[in-house]
């Protein structure tokens, strides 16, 4: 298997929510192990709210502003969302979802960043990623985030949106960071593509893959 030795972050917090930062603090520890961030920093990086939904814009525009590649692909119409985000999110989401990020989410504010990212043509692929996406990232020395529903990968039921940093794979099985503050905390979790694909399916079926790579 090959597999990255990438700095864990674990999520330790209640409530567990900080997982988008967990994992660009893993991805800065790994590519930029000379900087020490802090992890207040690296939410402002994020642009982390505590008790809010944490989209991914931000994440990416402030890699690319320390000098990184970075790769966004995913079945969502992002030019869309930008145009008008709560009339879009009515179409791909059901009631209870749509009420969720409604209150959660600062829709306008990430419409805005989601048009900074559009207007600065950085990387974006509107279609579902795929296994062999993530295996020629890694291949090429990119570290991959994938959105997951937690529980599957888990092993319990329900749903919970979260995100896993995919570090090493073989033609079995994955090696992801898992910073999962709800059921423990795992390192170089190794799961089957099996599982790992059927958790990527259930958060929304967008299949999304986020990459960075210092340029």
């Amino acid at each position: 298997m090959k597999t990255f030795n990438v700095p864990f972050v674990g999520n330790d917090e209640n409530p567990s929510d900080k997982c988008v930062p967990a994992v660009m603090a893993m991805v800065l520890g790994y590519f930029m192990p000379q900087r020490k961030f802090t992890m207040q920093g690296v939410e402002e990086l994020c642009g982390y709210v505590s008790g809010m939904g944490t989209w991914k814009a931000q994440m990416m525009l402030s890699l690319d502003e320390l000098g990184f590649q970075t790769h966004w692909i995913e079945d969502f119409d992002q030019r869309q969302f930008a145009a008008n985000p709560k009339e879009y999110l009515a179409t791909v989401l059901d009631k209870e979802a749509l009420d969720w990020q409604i209150e959660n989410s600062n829709l306008p504010l990430e419409a805005d960043r989601v048009k900074r990212y559009l207007a600065k043509g950085l990387p974006l692929e509107q279609r579902r990623g795929t296994r062999k996406d993530i295996q020629n990232f890694l291949d090429d020395g990119w570290l991959v985030m994938l959105e997951v529903n937690e529980n599957a990968i888990a092993g319990i039921p329900g749903y919970l949106g979260h995100v896993v940093l995919v570090i090493g794979y073989d033609e079995t099985n994955v090696t992801i960071h898992n910073p999962d503050g709800n059921n423990g905390n795992k390192p170089n979790q190794v799961v089957t593509w099996e599982l790992l694909e059927q958790a990527w399916k259930e958060f929304g079926n967008s299949y999304s893959i986020f990459a960075f790579k210092r340029a």
